[in-house]
C-alpha cells in the first residue's frame, strides 16, 4: 500500500485491482501526470474497507469489479455507505449491458474498460476530478441506444380506444346510463372504464378527466 502526502491539495486516488502489472502500470502512468495522489494501491475489497475504516476517504476510487474475493459489484453500495463522497469508477474488462447498468444503479460514477488504454483510462479519471461522469466510448453508446429506444408512456397513449371514447361521451353531457346504451355496454362496464381513466391521468372526478384530457387533446 502506497500513502499519500495528507497536505497535498491533488485529489487523493485509491487504487483497488487484483492485477499485479496492469496496477503498477497505472499507478506510475498516473503518478507521471503529477496531478494526483496516490493515497492506496490494494488488491482486494477486504483490503479496501480495512483502509476506508482506517484513513480518510479518497476523492476517487478506481475499482476493479473481477476482485478475489468480494467482487466490485458486490462492494459498489457498501463502498457507497462507508465513503458517500468518494467517486467510484469501474475500470475493468466487462462490457456487457447487465454489468454496466448493475455497477451504475449501485452508485459508480463512472465506466472505464481496461481496453481504451492508458491514455484515455488517466483522462477518464481526470474528468471524475472535475464533476464528470466518465465512460467509455461503447459504454457511453451503449447507455444513450438504451435510453434513446424507452419512451415513457404518455396518459393519451395509456388511455384504450374505448376508454378515449367513454370519455368522449361524457365530455358531450351523457349520463353513465346513456354511456352505457350508446355503446352497447352495462352501466357497470362505464364505471370501471371511467376508474381507469381517473387513475391513468390522475384525477378524481368526470369534470377534472374532461378537463385534464381536453388541456392534452385526447378529446
Amino acid at each position: 500500500m502506497t500513502k499519500a502526502d495528507p497536505s497535498t491539495d491533488l485529489p487523493r486516488v485509491c487504487l483497488v485491482e487484483d492485477h499485479a502489472e496492469f496496477r503498477d502500470t497505472l499507478r506510475e502512468a498516473l503518478e507521471s501526470t503529477d496531478r494526483f495522489a496516490i493515497d492506496a494501491v490494494l488488491s482486494n475489497a477486504e483490503d479496501l474497507f480495512e483502509y476506508l475504516n482506517d484513513a480518510q476517504a479518497p476523492d476517487i476510487l478506481i475499482l476493479d469489479l473481477g476482485l478475489p474475493g468480494m467482487d466490485g459489484l458486490e462492494a459498489i453500495p457498501q463502498i457507497r455507505k462507508v465513503a458517500p463522497e468518494t467517486k467510484i469508477l469501474v475500470l475493468t474488462v466487462f462490457d456487457n449491458k447487465a454489468r454496466v447498468f448493475q455497477a451504475l444503479g449501485a452508485g459508480a460514477s463512472g465506466y472505464l474498460i481496461k481496453s481504451d488504454g492508458l491514455k484515455a483510462i488517466v483522462q477518464g479519471i481526470e474528468d471524475a476530478c472535475h464533476g464528470i461522469a466518465p465512460l467509455s466510448a461503447d459504454i457511453a453508446k451503449m447507455v444513450f441506444n438504451t435510453f434513446s429506444n424507452f419512451k415513457p408512456a404518455s396518459p393519451e397513449e395509456d388511455l384504450s380506444e374505448r376508454e378515449a371514447e367513454v370519455l368522449k361521451q361524457l365530455a358531450d353531457g351523457l349520463s353513465r346510463q346513456e354511456v352505457a346504451d350508446k355503446l352497447f355496454v352495462s352501466k357497470h362496464t362505464v364505471s370501471t372504464h371511467i376508474r381507469n381513466i381517473y387513475q391513468k391521468l390522475q384525477v378524481h372526478n368526470v369534470s377534472g378527466a374532461i378537463s385534464k384530457a381536453a388541456s392534452m387533446g385526447i378529446i
